[in-house]
């Protein structure tokens, strides 16, 4: 980490300066949005968890439907278990994306290069909110204000042009830790789902 940097990451900027202009440690900064991303991806969970266990139960519904021979009533529950599984696999892949961004934005002081983890992340948290706030109620605006953190966070950096923000490339032992924290993160959130129901029905039917 070069030394102008250093003082711009903690905040120890020194001098006429440091004292004319007081700034926001960009340490602080990155810490706040990575914890309003952790606040989401507790909340996406908490949606995840809601999924699987109504997955559980349609999936229960459909075999007792077709015991009873009521294949209507076994179609109903089939489509809600479709679209279930669709919004919740939609769920798990935002999670892991915010994951990933949180972890890049942890990072930053041994391996990022700040701009780049920076912009990385506010293209996530984008992409994320485009894709799951009809999902979840009152996501859309607090998903909008970490995008706005980081735009400041990306807007404020780039007016000091005297600080070299370019920490380098990442190096490959980063990249090695990264990608086994998403295989791990992976891991972790896949749930193993019951049979389809089109499964069920044949063998109800074998």
């Amino acid at each position: 980490m070069t030394e102008k940097f250093s003082e711009r990451w903690e905040g120890n900027l020194g001098g006429i300066k440091g004292s004319i202009r007081p700034i926001k440690p960009l340490k602080r900064q990155v810490n706040v949005a990575v914890r309003q991303i952790e606040r989401q991806i507790n909340r996406i969970n908490g949606y995840i968890e809601y999924y699987t266990r109504r997955d559980k139960e349609l999936s229960e519904k459909i075999l007792q439907a077709y015991e009873k021979h009521d294949e209507a009533r076994a179609k109903i529950f089939a489509n809600e278990l479709a679209e279930i599984r669709k919004h919740k696999n939609l769920l798990m892949a935002s999670k892991m994306s915010l994951d990933k961004a949180a972890l890049r934005l942890r990072t930053i002081y041994e391996y990022g290069n700040f701009m780049s983890v920076v912009c990385s992340a506010r293209e996530v948290v984008q992409n994320v909110r485009s894709s799951i706030s009809d999902l979840i109620p009152g996501i859309r605006p607090e998903l909008s204000q970490i995008e706005s953190l980081l735009n400041d966070i990306i807007l404020n950096t780039r007016e000091k042009a005297s600080i070299n923000l370019n920490l380098g490339v990442e190096s490959e032992e980063a990249e090695k830790i990264l990608e086994e924290a998403a295989m791990v993160a992976e891991s972790k959130i896949k749930v193993k789902l019951p049979d389809s129901p089109k499964d069920s029905s044949e063998r109800a039917h074998r």
